[in-house]
């Protein structure tokens, strides 16, 4: 293959264009270092000239890239920066997309179960990090030797970091109703994708098609889900099918019942790994999605002062009936500091209030009140904080470390505005103290190291161990041709 242009240790030829993605064209090239074969993409810098969204999806692409890694994700191995481009160095996956062999070739009903089975075994490592795609589709799911693996994150989002999402991104014609419609929407958006394109690798095309999306939507609402006569498929398919492609997303199918299906009832699924996180991170989609009142639930229920196991599963089967006698065990060990039979009652309630389930009773009289545009900055504030804290790699455990924070030490306004500062070195002493009565009106009054791990997501998602998943070592960009990112400080036009 001959090679005609190069960026650090990477070579490529700019007439092997192999696939387009979000925001750029993606080439074969070579690493020169290990002789190995891989995917450049290649992102003009010039597209993202007034255009702050495109910038942070790139960002965000690179962030999540970076976190996850499994066999049926393709993997990002390096980020490199020229004066004109951005190239995110990727795994090459040499048989191309699954929208160029549905285009080829008409899949049996085995070969569409499998290609299913892979994409689904992706997106497990998706829903243990709070992660929702947005646009699943056949020209995002990359051949590997047989093997498939979820591409193009350039829309994805983290759920637990975000208010209930409505923004519409992409391809319509795998878009939810409520995506295509600008309405409330969760993960449940991407079981509707996966339903249409497993649709469409049994028959070759998708149950609904219009060139405009308001007449495609339009289709979707008054035209039943139908079956084509010819090929012939299973009812165990069609009902799957069937049960992603609810129109309304409280009928939708819920991931747990999809790896539980009689589809893959032969190959079942390795059972999906909860923790306590995952447990906050359900009730808070609930009380988003269903405005649930669980101050008033746990004011009617029945619970004893000190909590069995038993006791904790009738609550949690209060607020979802998906939760089960495991995940109430998981609760329990959580809280059970003491090794004892029970847990006080007291500490289920700390622990939902901690974590923003319940507003605490408690209230500070002396914190000013924060009003609607403050919370607004602050959401603002903390989206750039996370961003740099992912990119850098920086913990915030090992700041308190450095100075000496205790577990137990309150936190004083001087001591927080020197851990931002190991941050962002540019924040502004209105913004450290913004963040700061933020965090002193969540945890009544009292600002200690738990309460800034848990504002920047420290403890559920950066230090918790996980057999399944691996952080793989990447570098990203700072400004300069071939240079990569050494500072947080570099990195200003992206965050």
């Amino acid at each position: 293959m001959y090679l005609d242009k190069r960026i650090e240790n990477y070579f490529y030829n700019t007439g092997h264009i192999i696939g387009k993605g979000s925001y750029g064209c993606v080439y074969r090239g070579v690493d020169q270092n290990t002789q190995t074969e891989v995917a450049i993409k290649i992102v003009k810098k010039a597209k993202f000239e007034g255009d702050s969204y495109s910038q942070k999806a790139l960002v965000n692409e690179m962030i999540i890239l970076k976190k996850l890694h499994s066999k049926n994700i393709v993997r990002l191995l390096d980020v490199c920066e020229s004066q004109s481009n951005y190239y995110l160095i990727q795994e090459l996956c040499q048989q191309g997309d699954l929208k160029k062999i549905l285009k080829q070739q008409q899949l049996q009903e085995q070969e569409a179960i499998k290609i299913l089975y892979d994409i689904l075994s992706g997106y497990q490592i998706l829903l243990k990090n709070g992660i929702v795609h947005r646009d699943i589709k056949p020209a995002n799911i990359l051949n590997s030797n047989g093997v498939f693996k979820i591409g193009d994150f350039g829309m994805a989002t983290q759920l637990c970091q975000q208010k209930m999402l409505n923004s519409r991104v992409g391809t319509p014609l795998y878009m939810s109703p409520q995506v295509q419609q600008n309405s409330n929407y969760t993960s449940k958006c991407d079981i509707w994708s996966i339903g249409i394109l497993y649709f469409e690798c049994l028959y070759g095309a998708t149950p609904w098609f219009h060139e405009t999306s308001t007449k495609l939507l339009k289709k979707i609402y008054e035209e039943p889900l139908e079956f084509p006569i010819q090929p012939l498929v299973s009812d165990v398919s069609k009902s799957f099918i069937k049960s992603c492609l609810e129109i309304n997303e409280k009928d939708r199918i819920d991931w747990i019942d999809i790896y539980n299906h009689n589809l893959f009832r032969l190959n079942p699924f390795k059972k999906i790994d909860r923790n306590s996180q995952y447990i906050i991170t359900r009730i808070r989609n609930i009380i988003k999605i269903r405005k649930f009142n669980i101050n008033q639930l746990i004011q009617n229920i029945s619970l004893p002062k000190k909590l069995k196991i038993n006791d904790i599963n009738l609550l949690l089967q209060s607020i979802d009936k998906q939760f089960t006698l495991e995940d109430a065990g998981l609760v329990f060990d959580k809280l059970n500091h003491n090794n004892m039979d029970t847990i006080p009652f007291e500490s289920i309630l700390l622990w939902f209030s901690q974590n923003d389930i319940i507003q605490s009773s408690v209230q500070d009289n002396y914190i000013p009140f924060l009003t609607q545009q403050d919370q607004s900055r602050i959401d603002n504030l903390l989206d750039d904080l996370i961003i740099r804290i992912r990119l850098n790699s920086i913990s915030i455990i090992e700041i308190c470390n450095e100075y000496e924070v205790s577990q137990e030490q309150l936190i004083s306004l001087n001591k927080f505005e020197q851990i931002l500062l190991n941050i962002d070195t540019q924040i502004s002493k209105a913004d450290i103290t913004l963040l700061y009565r933020k965090i002193k009106q969540d945890n009544q009054g009292i600002v200690k190291r738990e309460s800034i791990q848990k504002m920047f997501y420290e403890e559920s998602e950066l230090h918790e161990p996980d057999d399944d998943f691996s952080v793989s070592p990447v570098h990203l960009p700072i400004q300069g041709p071939g240079l990569k990112l050494q500072s947080c400080n570099n990195i200003e036009r992206l965050s």
